[in-house]
């Protein structure tokens, strides 16, 4: 009887299972799409019930199509988006949508955790700068803005532990999403009593933290009944995306980066040691990888700007052609910069003021040089991570693209051109759910530990895109310009927020 591993990765945009039979190398996968809810001005939620319909609809739609044997599948694991707040009531019911990654509506609660916590604090203890959308800025929203709301909440959960739960009845969390809550002391791994005592949040209500490769339990009955599971299948911890997407492409290597562009961007790496940027432009959280942190720089804005441009200003035009347009215009849409900053902005300027701005636009300028000034400013916004990596002593040797933007042969090319450095394009697909497919496999002994599993089953890079000279001397004399337009708006878009508060 052969033996299969799932993956199962709960994204912002979509959910996705995956099935791989390692010593076959043979997959399946099925996936269902989603959107963000934006009830006003700043908020960024979704119902995660519609998230475990959506779940168990893609498990069955997964097994159905595969004609895999549930009992052949021998273990489960997770990957999902972080930082969002799941909170419970005693009956296990969510007592509000889950305030996501990017939503905005702490923002003027910010100056109040601060004043409590300190800078210094944040800093020696938690290693990250304080920022909306974190599960404790969202908690202490909640505790202020809907205290009848929190004092119904009687568990609280990251986003992939809420599937989890559903699946196998039983709530816990893992080191790197729980890092990423902003309420786990990053030094020595355990929730923080210093900030969950000073900002009077119960730590009764926060979930046990394991390893990700910890065996939690089995799929339970009901779950079984929804999804064509066997009910012994093994249930494993799981771990942030970002993490399993680094798994999924090897990218577990010292001075290995991986650029992703999915519904955000970022450049992060694995360390062996908690470094940090002393001026907290960046994140360090706990990595998947024992004895390892994922030091990240993280921008709000990636794919879900380009999904609007195509949405909304370009009436639901396809990505391909999208592409098209961008690959006819020249390098720097002659003279239009963007700034991407539609959801505020983490790495480097860690505001959640920020807007987005088309700059440098003439009667000159069509569709195609908008794209393109859209796709470069992202870009440009992860160049301005790169650096900050670098400058804290992180050296980059290699680069490995992943999340949809490395399919975009133009995006790769930019990317190659504005980092001056060669982008590789990751042969592997579904990477976080490959991630927490291999978290499976580890978690039920099939692999001694990581490295073993990726040797084994992530292919090398499906190629490398070259900086080209000439784009490269264009860019270095565009991207300054990029950087001073941030440094000229802030205070207009401090002025627009005074004018249109999140209520």
């Amino acid at each position: 009887m052969a033996a299969y591993f799932m993956g199962i990765d709960l994204g912002t945009s979509s959910v996705r299972a995956f099935v791989i039979d390692f010593d076959q190398n043979r997959t399946a996968v099925a996936g269902e799409g989603y959107d963000v809810q934006i009830p006003q001005l700043g908020y960024a939620e979704q119902d995660p019930q519609l998230w475990y319909e959506k779940a168990t609809a893609v498990i069955r739609r997964v097994l159905s199509e595969s004609r895999i044997d549930p009992r052949e599948i021998v273990a489960v694991s997770f990957s999902g988006q972080m930082h969002g707040l799941v909170a419970l009531d005693e009956a296990d019911r969510p007592v509000m949508n889950v305030p996501l990654w990017l939503d905005q509506r702490c923002a003027d609660d910010l100056k109040d955790i601060y004043a409590i916590l300190g800078e210094d604090f944040a800093r020696e203890n938690l290693q990250n700068r304080i920022g909306t959308g974190f599960l404790m800025s969202s908690l202490y929203w909640m505790k202020v803005h809907q205290p009848a709301l929190y004092t119904r909440t009687a568990r609280v959960m990251l986003p992939k532990d809420y599937i989890k739960f559903r699946l196998s009845g039983r709530i816990t969390t893992d080191f790197s999403d729980a890092s990423g809550s902003l309420a786990l002391d990053n030094v020595r791994m355990c929730w923080s009593e210093k900030v969950l005592n000073a900002l009077g949040l119960n730590e009764d209500i926060f979930p046990q933290c394991l390893p990700s490769t910890a065996v939690i339990g089995t799929i339970c009955a009901e779950a079984a009944r929804d999804t064509g599971l066997w009910e012994g299948t093994l249930v494993v911890n799981g771990g942030a995306d970002q993490c399993m997407q680094a798994i999924g492409n090897a990218a577990v290597g010292e001075g290995v980066f991986a650029s992703n562009i999915g519904t955000s961007s970022l450049i992060t790496t694995a360390a062996r040691q908690p470094l940090y940027d002393p001026r907290l432009r960046t994140n360090t959280f706990a990595h998947a990888l024992p004895g390892c942190w994922s030091v990240m720089a993280a921008c709000l804005n990636g794919g879900s700007v380009l999904k609007w441009l195509s949405r909304k200003i370009f009436d639901g035009l396809d990505y391909e052609e999208i592409n098209r347009m961008v690959e006819a215009r020249p390098c720097g849409a002659t003279g239009l910069f963007f700034l991407p900053y539609m959801a505020g902005e983490r790495t480097p300027h860690m505001d959640p003021k920020a807007r987005g701005v088309f700059f440098g636009l003439t009667l000159d300028h069509g569709r195609g040089d908008m794209a393109r000034a859209l796709m470069e400013g992202i870009v440009y916004g992860l160049k301005d991570g790169l650096g900050v990596l670098e400058e804290i002593g992180i050296p980059c040797r290699r680069i490995v693209a992943a999340g949809g933007g490395a399919r975009s042969d133009v995006w790769l090319q930019m990317q190659a051109d504005i980092f001056e450095k060669d982008v590789y394009r990751s042969a592997s697909k579904e990477q976080a759910c490959l991630g927490a497919a291999i978290t499976a496999a580890v978690g039920a002994g099939v692999f001694r530990n990581f490295d073993e599993a990726c040797d084994r089953c992530v292919e090398p890079a499906a190629g490398v895109f070259h900086p080209k000279e000439e784009n490269v001397r264009l860019y270095r004399e565009l991207y300054p310009i990029f950087r001073s337009l941030y440094t000229a708006n802030r205070t207009n878009f401090e002025s627009i927020s005074r004018v249109y508060q999140v209520e």
